[in-house]
């Protein structure tokens, strides 16, 4: 009987384990990412799946992700990137205008130096309000 419960726990190990590394390939996952080494890092033309936290902006003279609130009041461009969202995205999303946010995207450095703005977000598949407890 003992022998029999340990080839059963055996299986169902090698099965979950199977399924996580199927689910694994299958779906990669965006890496949990600081804005500031996203603005700093050298330019790179690989897009990367990030998980990054800011200060949203999502207004008719563009749309941005920015390190701080004060970065966005004083017009400190460089310490913001873009936000590429679809007019469908920019409906579901104008709530949380005006608070900091969980984002997950693509990113993709600034393709050069006459950009205002640091980088971009694409391809946005989540955009959630961070709750701050105080």
């Amino acid at each position: 009987m003992k022998k029999t419960i340990n080839v059963l726990i055996a299986y169902a190990c090698l099965l979950f384990t199977g399924l996580t590394l199927f689910a694994q390939d299958d779906v990669p996952h965006a890496r949990p990412e600081s804005l500031i080494t996203l603005i700093a890092q050298p330019g790179s033309n690989k897009a990367q799946k990030v998980q990054v936290a800011g200060f949203l902006v999502l207004a008719f003279e563009g749309n941005a992700l920015y390190l701080h609130e004060e970065d966005y009041k004083e017009g400190l461009t460089r310490n913001a990137v873009r936000i590429s969202v679809s007019p469908e995205q920019a409906q579901q999303y104008k709530s949380l205008s005006g608070s900091y946010v969980w984002v997950e995207a693509s990113y993709l450095k600034r393709p050069n130096s006459e950009d205002i703005l640091s980088g971009s977000l694409y391809d946005i598949r989540e955009i959630r309000k961070i709750i701050f407890k105080h």
